[in-house]
């Protein structure tokens, strides 16, 4: 009876999260907001809800989210603003890191990681509560041999950061070739990524259209494999495939085996 009552709380849940779509398309649009507020509306606003929803994964969420957005978003960000993959033209912040990065952006990153965490340990994960995985130390050695890479090559070889097609080539080794190396050996979590994987579809895809239609960020590169249009908006392909379908199992594959029980 008890399971019966808890599965019809979470497809309320479900349902009740479908609908912040549409509302924070609405408020978007018409309240023609900025950067800053479109994330608490896309991402905000659901990660209140499962907040309260699932409060004893509140610090997990929280701990895995630090660990992995700021050493990854300097790297990736950096390395895609100074290739023009993408850029924002205005930050409600008077100051961006290295000139480059807006603030929003760490945001952005933090929010959407909490949210995929909260989402799929309410919705379809059984694992056990603790706080931290040993694992999670070996991941902090290899983004903290990562970062000081980067920093050697900001400082000293600044030029080999500019490449050709970088959206492509950060979104095939950070995003595609973990996520593969992960499922197949941990086959069995698939199913479960997959089916996270269609809300942040959803919630994604309608987040870049609206972000499109307000000018929120814009992609000046020339070397995209290719470009998607939907209506009148136009975005480049590698955006559709690393960020609005595969992220949520790049994400979910870097949480599985470095901060839970990979089942």
């Amino acid at each position: 009876m008890m399971a019966k009552k808890n599965k019809k709380i979470k497809i309320l849940d479900l349902i009740i999260l479908g609908l912040f779509i549409p509302l924070a398309i609405f408020l978007a649009i018409s309240l023609k907001v900025n950067y800053f507020s479109s994330i608490f509306l896309f991402f905000g606003i659901p990660s209140i809800w499962l907040s309260f929803r699932n409060h004893r994964k509140i610090k997990k969420a929280l701990l895995f989210s630090f660990v992995i957005v700021t050493p990854f978003l300097i790297i990736i960000d950096y390395i895609a603003i100074i290739n023009k993959s993408w850029y924002l033209p205005s930050s409600v912040f008077s100051f961006r890191l290295f000139n480059i990065i807006p603030v929003e952006d760490f945001i952005w990153g933090f929010i959407l990681v909490y949210l995929t965490v909260m989402f799929y340990e309410y919705f379809l994960d059984k694992g056990r509560d603790e706080l931290y995985y040993k694992q999670l130390k070996y991941f902090l050695w290899i983004i903290s041999s990562a970062l000081l890479l980067f920093f050697v090559l900001f400082f000293l070889k600044p030029e080999i950061l500019v490449i050709k097609y970088a959206y492509l080539s950060l979104g095939i080794v950070l995003i595609l070739i973990p996520s593969i190396v992960f499922l197949i050996f941990f086959p069995s979590v698939l199913y479960k990524f997959f089916k996270a994987s269609i809300y942040f579809f959803f919630l994604s895809l309608f987040y870049e259209l609206v972000a499109l239609d307000l000018g929120l960020w814009i992609y000046p590169s020339n070397y995209f494999i290719g470009w998607v249009k939907i209506l009148k908006y136009r975005f480049p392909f590698e955006e559709l495939f690393f960020w609005i379908i595969c992220i949520t199992i790049g994400i979910l594959s870097y949480y599985e085996f470095f901060n839970d029980d990979r089942k």
